[in-house]
């Protein structure tokens, strides 16, 4: 049986969108951290068995001095109390794109640049950095930390594993 767990999560739920981190340009014209994300992931795609693009993702979570574990995650983006739960580092989730990309592969070469950058961008402006991935063969992917309001913010995505 099959279950995907986008199909608990509400359209609304996990794109909350504050003015400080998603709205236009902030005073000065310094650019949001929505915009320095959509930036920097605009596309690139995580590969798996399909290739998906990066969206934003935000979601209120005032008070908190680090990022949830992986049971308060799942429970915060609506997934079923039973979702597989899985935490792993940033650098490990886009090890596929940055560390272990094929060397004889020409368009991996040129674009890996582009994911080690997002990396940065990610670590750059985001504290407490985590990847949350929910689910079974399709996986919701969550690249999440704490922005400067003390939030959930950063990049979501879909890996299909079967």
């Amino acid at each position: 049986m099959r279950r995907t767990i986008s199909s608990r999560i509400s359209r609304n739920r996990g794109s909350i969108s504050t003015p400080n981190s998603a709205g236009g340009a902030a005073a000065g014209g310094e650019p949001t951290l929505r915009e320095e994300l959509e930036r920097a992931s605009s596309g690139l795609v995580y590969s798996s068995e399909s290739d998906r693009p990066f969206e934003f993702f935000s979601l209120r979570y005032p008070g908190k001095r680090g990022s949830p574990d992986g049971t308060e995650f799942a429970r915060l983006v609506g997934a079923f109390p039973e979702a597989r739960v899985q935490v792993r580092s940033i650098d490990e989730f886009f090890a596929r794109h940055t560390t272990t990309s094929d060397p004889y592969d020409s368009e991996s070469q040129h674009i890996r640049p582009r994911y080690e950058e997002l990396v940065r961008v990610l670590s750059r402006h985001l504290r407490d950095v985590k990847v949350y991935r929910i689910g079974r063969i399709e996986i919701a992917c969550y690249v999440v930390g704490l922005d400067g309001d003390g939030n959930l913010a950063g990049l979501k995505t879909v890996a299909i594993e079967t």
